[in-house]
């Protein structure tokens, strides 16, 4: 042990806090990098699916322009959709707070909070329904934050047990990539570990890009429902107002 009263611990713990703070700023630097390149990544992968399914003719150049004309959509939108999800699992540690009070055995605590941390994260993927969409909506119009979250619940009506099934399934898969990680000997080679590794990156980004791409399609084909929908709505009131132009015409 060294004597605090020391030169020798004051240097100890000022480089101690040095390293600290090195490490606080080299993890703010890969999380704003890590944002952005995820933030160019859905914007890419959304503008491509959209001008695939419109079959339109857009050149690589064109798309720098065309990602930078919209990025401040789905960056305000994933800021309410991280306060959201920031909130509902507060709720979460809410709910499970009594639990770790009330319960004296430890095999019943463990399942009891798994049950729970399960019931919420199948709930968080009918959620998530809304949350991606709007995030899709944000980008491929003028719409974002709150007003994004609300035009995607109203449009994705009759769309939802598809996509809870397809959250679930992305959900599923992630959960299995997370494992496989999990399991990584990291005493193993340096080649194995960056061929495992680069394997797992590339089924992740794999399984974000067709999530994204569904949603997209997803959209397409709600707002299609959508103007179906108000095609009937206009077909009942000028029905409507044929008859009662009939009627006022009877003597």
């Amino acid at each position: 042990m060294m004597d605090p009263s020391t030169p020798e611990y004051v240097s100890h713990l000022m480089k101690v806090f040095q390293d600290f703070q090195q490490f606080v700023v080299s993890s703010y630097i890969f999380s704003a990098v890590s944002s952005i390149i995820n933030l160019l990544s859905v914007l890419v992968i959304v503008h491509a699916s959209a001008l695939t399914h419109k079959e339109e003719n857009v050149k690589i150049k064109d798309f720098p322009a065309l990602t930078l004309k919209s990025w401040k959509g789905p960056l305000v939108t994933s800021f309410y959709i991280v306060l959201f999800s920031l909130g509902y699992w507060f709720v979460f540690v809410i709910v499970l707070f009594p639990l770790l009070l009330l319960s004296t055995k430890l095999d019943y605590l463990a399942a009891k909070s798994g049950a729970l941390f399960v019931l919420f994260s199948v709930f968080e993927s009918y959620l998530a329904i809304v949350w991606y969409l709007s995030l899709v909506i944000s980008i491929l119009e003028e719409t974002y934050g709150i007003q994004a979250l609300g035009k995607a619940a109203k449009i994705v009506k009759g769309m939802k047990p598809k996509l809870f099934l397809l959250n679930l399934f992305f959900g599923l898969v992630s959960f299995g990539l997370v494992q496989i990680v999990r399991r990584v000997d990291l005493n193993s080679s340096f080649p194995v570990i960056l061929t495992i590794g680069l394997v797992l990156v590339s089924s992740i980004a794999a399984v974000r890009m067709f999530q994204l791409v569904s949603y997209t399609i997803t959209y397409f084909q709600c707002k299609g429902l959508q103007g179906k929908d108000i095609e009937s709505l206009r077909d009942i009131e000028y029905m409507k107002l044929s008859s009662t132009t009939l009627i006022g015409a009877l003597p």
